[in-house]
């Protein structure tokens, strides 16, 4: 309800309204209005000559409005392919409230130790820890250590390397995304952006349960990646959609948005289904 109501204050919001999409909407109706109307004049159930003086301001006021009320904020959109059995939905929503398999990018290190602040505590990772791995990092690290154990390779880890961690109930997928620099902070470029949701797909594809799976939005925030969040979940999307058309290993992708940056980025679902729809279609 917050962000519904912060949306509808927001000048984001009213820009969409009024822009060149939102416009179209609005002549859309008042031309569907308009139309009932010359069919009521012709049955002479309204007469044009009487009220046609100032209907077209009533038209053009109850456009806007009814265009206001088809375009209200909304917390989640879909996009559907029936044809290939699979659907990416977009969701502002704690990735952690959702059902599904989840990911959670981490480095190519597979460094865990929030506790000795190598990784923040507000970082994906270290929220996962903060829920689920309360005052026992350590083991956390003991079981991605032992799923680490079990490769074929040694540090830094490839990017896209996944192994699974399995807590509370459901399966969470750590994927190498990121490099570690010298202070320690984690960096990412595109390609590897890319490359960690092939690695992650690839992994799910042969080793996953064909659950839902649920994706943050990645990079935009500590990965520093310069891309605005409506093109990274595009990317992810499309990267999606072109490994499933290959190989199905979901039935759906939710792409999870939080709630905080959807409202201090502006984040429109309409103006992000619209992108999708032209992209993906």
């Amino acid at each position: 309800m917050k962000y519904i109501l912060n949306s509808i204050l927001s000048t984001a919001y009213w820009r969409y309204i009024f822009s060149f999409e939102g416009l179209k909407s609005i002549f859309a109706i008042f031309g569907t209005m308009w139309l009932i109307a010359e069919t009521l004049d012709f049955f002479k159930v309204y007469t044009r000559d009487q009220y046609g003086s100032y209907a077209f301001f009533i038209f053009m006021v109850l456009s806007i409005i009814f265009s206001i009320l088809l375009k209200r904020p909304i917390k989640s959109i879909s996009v559907s392919f029936p044809e290939y059995d699979f659907s990416i939905d977009v969701r502002i929503a704690d990735l952690f409230t959702l059902s599904g398999a989840t990911m959670i990018s981490t480095n190519t290190q597979f460094e865990a130790d929030v506790a000795g602040g190598k990784i923040a505590v507000d970082s994906l990772q270290g929220q996962f820890t903060a829920k689920y791995f309360t005052g026992n990092q350590i083991e956390l690290i003991k079981n991605l250590q032992e799923k680490l154990g079990a490769l074929n390779t040694t540090t830094p880890y490839p990017i896209g390397t996944t192994i699974p961690i399995h807590t509370h109930g459901k399966t969470f997928y750590f994927t190498a995304m990121s490099t570690l620099g010298e202070g320690g902070n984690a960096s990412s470029t595109l390609s590897e952006i890319e490359d960690s949701l092939n690695g992650l797909w690839d992994y799910v594809r042969k080793s996953g349960q064909l659950q839902e799976l649920i994706v943050p939005v990645i990079g935009t925030g500590r990965g520093r990646v310069k891309i605005s969040r409506k093109k990274m979940i595009a990317l992810i999307a499309e990267s999606f959609a072109k490994a499933s058309l290959q190989h199905k290993f979901s039935s759906k992708l939710i792409i999870a948005v939080r709630p905080e940056d959807a409202q201090n980025f502006g984040m429109n679902l309409y103006d992000i289904k619209d992108h999708l729809v032209h992209v993906l279609k």
